[in-house]
């Protein structure tokens, strides 16, 4: 891509001028001594002077003898073997110096590119050619164009540096860039400050950075950013191969997709051909936007993939993963959500706290749509714990082979247990103190058992318990509750497991 940006060629080739050997006339249709400066020779038409390899061709010259300078006008050109072809008004050559100037309607040409300018420089000491009042510079085989303020060539490394306002314009990109530097044997170019190109689709932002052309290869650092229809990309580093469509983040990474409004970040993402697939880890986090709640999803490592077939999409969360959506805080080691059939499944020892409740099984399954849970179904060791406010002692409990909660607005409405089912809640009672005060006190502990119990919920207290198929019951004062039946078998209240929300400062 960037090799087509650049100029691959040789502006000014490292030359066999020598400091001892002097300017040779070699041709001119009129020669005389100058009335006005000694040792100077003035020559007319179809002037030709050679110096080494060189060979100067002008309409007229001043040849001061002494000082081996040669001063040249109208129609000067310059060739140094097959590989450059140099034009200007006029050129001062010092045999001396190895140094030159070309003044006026400069022109360099070789068989891939030509450069316009109005004045140029060449040391042959140090091999370096510049310019400093803006050039243009236009490849031979294609629509490629090329303008900076400045611009050198360091003829022994072979490396260009372009300086104040680079301005690219290719048909397939555009480039905008304060320092560009081109390194012709690697066939790299290098930023050095803020760039950016502009491509049909997409723009890069970037502040330093490498493009191999040869492999089509771009290293970027110091901050980068690429924008494209419905997408944008960041991430302090960035590597990205045009060839096989694989891109590497590091460090602050964040993917927003404001077609579906979700945001990707991580310290270390990998982009596979396509966005087929997206590999997260590291502070790896989803954040799914919408006008009600927003979805946090967070994991060592986030895997989500996309179908290019039917564009069905499924994420993979890996080790401590954290889930948040309204009144639900989840944690768990492993999740897999399918948005085909908007099915979110967790494994290995899944917890899900909603308002004063813990709930946790074997494992879960829940409901995922329209930016919220419907349903959850624990499988297996099933247990909804509540504590009572400021107690640690007292938890209502209820267990089963098979819970399953009903959500409204992100708040459990309803939990049906189904198989073995059990209860063990404490009944409430209003009292007053000596002051008048309303409160609440613990009277007893009532523990059932049964085939299916039904909880009703309204705004997290229940409201309604029906029971299916005759419980059994039994009533304890507070004061008569055996230890042994304070919990029931696999209690765990894990409140310091609870996800801490991202969204509170």
């Amino acid at each position: 891509m960037i090799t087509a940006l650049l100029i691959s060629a040789v502006f000014f080739p490292h030359t066999n001028w020598s400091q001892n050997e002097n300017i040779r006339l070699v041709f001119a249709e009129d020669v005389v001594n100058s009335v006005v400066h000694k040792n100077t020779t003035v020559a007319k038409g179809h002037v030709e002077f050679k110096h080494g390899n060189t060979r100067l061709f002008c309409d007229s010259a001043l040849y001061f003898q002494d000082l081996n300078i040669v001063h040249s006008y109208g129609d000067v050109q310059i060739n140094q073997g097959d590989t450059v072809n140099l034009f200007c008004d006029s050129l001062i050559y010092n045999g001396n110096t190895n140094k030159s100037k070309l003044l006026s309607n400069v022109r360099f040409r070789d068989s891939e590119y030509i450069m316009i300018t109005d004045s140029l420089l060449y040391d042959g000491n140090k091999s370096i050619g510049s310019y400093t009042n803006h050039a243009k510079i236009t490849s031979i085989n294609s629509d490629l164009k090329l303008t900076s303020v400045k611009g050198y060539y360091y003829s022994t490394s072979k490396t260009f540096f372009f300086k104040d306002s680079v301005h690219i314009e290719d048909t397939k990109y555009e480039l905008f860039a304060d320092t560009l530097e081109f390194r012709t044997i690697p066939s790299s170019a290098h930023f050095h400050g803020p760039t950016t190109i502009l491509f049909d689709s997409s723009t890069v932002e970037c502040n330093r950075g490498i493009y191999f052309s040869k492999e089509e290869r771009v290293q970027l650092w110091n901050g980068a950013t690429l924008n494209e229809p419905g997408r944008s990309f960041y991430a302090d580093s960035l590597l990205f191969n045009q060839k096989t469509d694989f891109g590497e983040g590091f460090c602050n990474v964040v993917m927003y997709d404001t077609t579906e409004q979700v945001k990707f970040l991580s310290d270390y993402l990998l982009k596979k051909p396509k966005n087929t697939e997206l590999i997260l880890k590291d502070n790896a986090r989803i954040f799914q936007y919408s006008e009600t709640d927003t979805l946090y999803l967070a994991a060592d490592t986030i895997t989500y993939y996309q179908d290019t077939i039917t564009d069905a999409k499924q994420s993979i969360f890996e080790n401590n993963v954290a889930i948040i959506n309204g009144d639900n805080f989840i944690r768990c080691d492993s999740a897999y959500f399918s948005e085909t059939d908007s099915i979110l499944k967790l494994h290995k020892d899944p917890i899900i706290w909603n308002g004063d409740m813990q709930l946790f099984a074997d494992s879960v399954l829940t409901t995922y749509y329209d930016n919220e849970f419907h349903k959850m179904y624990m499988h297996q060791n099933a247990m909804l714990i509540s504590m009572h406010e400021n107690d640690t002692i007292h938890y209502d409990q209820m267990k089963g082979k098979l819970m399953i909660a009903s959500l409204d607005s992100s708040k459990i409405k309803q939990i049906r247990i189904e198989q073995n089912a059990q209860s063990l809640y404490y009944a409430e009672e209003t009292k007053t103190d000596s002051a008048g005060i309303e409160f609440k006190t613990l009277k007893g502990m009532d523990r059932k058992d049964c085939s299916e119990i039904i909880f009703r919920f309204l705004n997290g207290e229940i409201q309604r318990v029906t029971f299916i198929d005759n419980p059994t019951s039994t009533f304890y004062p507070m004061n008569q509750i055996p230890q042994k039946e304070l919990f029931f078998k696999g209690f765990s209240w894990e409140i310091d497991r609870k996800p801490d929300s991202p969204f509170e400062e």
